[in-house]
């Protein structure tokens, strides 16, 4: 899995997830349009791993089928070209430049996150089609302003949609947000709260799910981990132990695997070759 191939000129060249959203155009569809492009910090990593894990089963398939092995070359730059793939189809088909949009979409108008009563209480809307237009306008009380000309349209609401978003701030203001998304929904408008990572463990679904397992650390103590997205009948617990201590096993390691013995470990904890504190 080297970052840009074992042949060619850059094949020394090193390369990071960050790089790779850099340099196949991910990162410049991400951002605002008044800022600068942005890093996703990060899914060029798992990207390259399923690519590289589809590329490991079609390999044992054919060996399976020729008896003969596979050497397989997983780039990551090739993963994050397909990825970023409609950047380039657009442009090479339709002339179409790709541009950094923030919250908003290409396919639904009004889309974006608008701040509701409290603090952090965020309403996510994404109207993607007319019959969504007229439940929004409804759940709204069907205010004048919604019925401007061009507005019945995705590319009038598009055109307007530094409007409809100062229209929807406003209203969004003056809402509960779990209030404003069950009007919403009612209404066939695609609408959620924006969740805060740190209280995903809380969700009935991934609750019922026991996507999150719980350890006990010895020093930070118990905390819900998230854990592997699949299941297997036969285990009923992936996470069986928690991350180890500054070397919590070293004595444990070096002399049943190693065969070193008790005076020459304390002889490595008297130099601090190993221990069991971080040295400052």
């Amino acid at each position: 899995m080297p970052a840009f191939g074992l042949s060619g000129p850059w094949r020394d060249n090193t390369g990071f997830a960050q790089t790779m959203e850099q340099i196949s155009g991910l990162a410049w569809v991400t951002g605002y349009p008044h800022d600068q492009p942005r890093i996703q910090r990060g899914p060029s990593d798992p990207n390259a791993g399923m690519h590289a894990a589809f590329a490991l089963l079609v390999a044992l398939a054919e060996r399976d089928s020729t008896s003969h092995g596979q050497h397989v070359e997983v780039t990551m730059v090739e993963a994050a070209l397909n990825a970023s793939a409609e950047q380039v189809i657009e442009y090479t088909a339709y002339g179409n430049l790709l541009q950094r949009e923030g919250n908003r979409s290409p396919h639904a108008a009004p889309q974006n996150l608008y701040a509701c009563q409290g603090a952090e209480q965020w309403l996510a809307i994404s109207v993607a089609t007319d019959a969504q237009w007229d439940g929004l306008k409804r759940a709204l009380g069907r205010p004048r302003w919604a019925d401007q000309p061009g507005l019945e349209s995705l590319a009038g609401r598009r055109a307007a949609h530094e409007q409809l978003d100062q229209e929807l701030s406003a209203w969004a203001a003056g809402q509960r947000l779990d209030r404003a998304v069950d009007l919403l929904l009612h209404q066939g408008v695609p609408a959620a709260p924006a969740v805060d990572p740190r209280l995903t463990p809380l969700h009935p679904q991934l609750r019922a799910r026991g996507y999150y397992e719980e350890l006990d650390h010895p020093i930070v103590g118990t905390h819900p981990i998230p854990c592997l997205p699949f299941r297997f009948s036969g285990v009923e617990r992936w996470l069986r132990r928690p991350a180890p201590t500054v070397g919590q096993h070293s004595r444990e390691i070096l002399e049943e695997w190693l065969g070193m013995s008790g005076d020459e470990l304390d002889a490595l904890e008297d130099t601090e070759v190993i221990g069991t504190q971080p040295k400052l």
